[in-house]
């Protein structure tokens, strides 16, 4: 068991949009104000895939700089930058370089025309990718086959040169990946991403933090960090509504950022599933809970 003093909360910051569908970078750094009051020192921007992957190049540029830029926030920032396109990924690069971002995260991609997806092909994609990047780069780990992914031996050359600054790991069985990763890097920063839920466990595995929602790492602090086992109760039922509803987990944070007076939207751009009437009700019952603690 092995216990990281830094251990620290990341927050990922969702974009928010406009009636009109259009982004709305004002609020959008809104959130980043936000966190900066409740003194969060690290935000993860660009990472929620179904929000990504609907914003245009030059969108996701402007959030990189706009929130870069922002004068609300003094923290660490990390932006991902995931595309089936090298060329894409160093375009982003390009300005996260420009207005001093910390870390890129990258991961492997899901899909690539014309190529058969193994572990071969995720290498040299994974190697290309840090190659050819200027910033420290954050391993994300994903839902693609363990299989396909790089053995461990892999990283030590990045991680000694400093083009690997540390990792993500995500979703069940995330605790495990850990471990292995801790006994072969013991200096290396590990970051868990199971919405907070798993944060003890990840924490007693060698993590130094873990990356969660914008809508309330303050409370997730107080309650699963330094809280007793009621309080840890009370928040894993919001974090396992969001775990059982991973395809509206960014509208669910959105929603709990319009409740706690943030931001004005919460819907996420077309095409998307929405919050249903059932899933809101419960969503103010927990609120009603929670909010105790905002």
């Amino acid at each position: 068991m092995i216990y990281h003093k830094d251990f620290s909360i990341v927050s990922a910051c969702p974009t928010v949009f406009n009636e009109d569908q259009t982004v709305n970078y004002d609020e959008t750094a809104d959130i980043l104000e936000f966190l900066e009051k409740i003194k969060i020192k690290s935000t993860a921007i660009l990472i929620f895939g179904g929000e990504y992957y609907r914003l245009t190049m030059d969108e996701k540029k402007k959030i990189i700089e706009y929130l870069s830029s922002s004068t609300f926030w003094s923290g660490e920032i990390m932006v991902g930058i995931n595309d089936n396109s090298l060329f894409a990924m160093k375009e982003l690069s390009k300005v996260a370089d420009k207005y001093g971002v910390d870390y890129l995260i990258i991961s492997p991609p899901q899909y690539v025309p014309f190529y058969k997806l193994n572990k071969k092909f995720v290498e040299k994609f994974v190697s290309q990718a840090i190659e050819m990047l200027d910033i420290p780069v954050i391993f994300q780990d994903t839902n693609i086959p363990s299989s396909y992914l790089p053995d461990i031996e892999f990283w030590r050359r990045y991680i000694y040169s400093g083009k690997v600054a540390g990792f993500k790991i995500e979703g069940r069985g995330s605790v495990t990946k850990m471990r292995k990763i801790r006994i072969a890097y013991p200096d290396i920063p590990i970051y868990g991403g199971y919405l907070g839920l798993d944060i003890i466990r990840e924490r007693k595995a060698g993590s130094n933090g873990s990356i969660i929602g914008s809508s309330m790492p303050d409370v997730v602090n107080r309650m699963m960090l330094n809280g007793d086992t009621a309080d840890r109760d009370k928040i894993r039922e919001f974090l396992k509504v969001e775990v059982n509803h991973l395809d509206r987990f960014v509208e669910i944070e959105k929603y709990v950022l319009k409740k706690r007076g943030i931001i004005n939207n919460y819907r996420c751009r077309e095409p998307c599933p929405h919050l249903s009437k059932i899933l809101i009700r419960r969503l103010e019952s927990l609120i009603s809970v929670l909010e105790l603690y905002f």
